[in-house]
């Protein structure tokens, strides 16, 4: 016991941090899509409610972002068209 005493635990030199953490909130992203016959936003896992064109969906999504991006967050708006390509639509 005598012995584990005296061992001396290695010491560990911490690296000097010249720059502050910055933690930056996740991007928030806004699908157009084509959901049971009509076309809506999607945003984390959830349906807006219906559109009657893909123009008003867009339309919708990017109004909703440019608020978002107005106090600072990271958004993304795409469209998921039929045929499968997804289009960014964020400026």
């Amino acid at each position: 016991m005598h012995e584990l005493a005296t061992l001396a635990a290695p010491a560990i030199d911490t690296p000097a941090i010249d720059t502050p953490f910055v933690e930056t909130l996740p991007t928030m992203t806004y699908d157009v899509v084509r959901h049971r016959g009509h076309w809506k936003v999607l945003h984390i896992g959830k349906h807006s409610a219906p559109h009657p064109n893909q123009k008003a969906a867009i339309d919708s999504a990017m109004k909703i972002a440019m608020q978002y991006q107005a106090s600072g967050r990271n958004v993304t708006v795409r469209l998921n068209r039929t045929d499968g390509r997804i289009f960014d639509l964020t400026i």
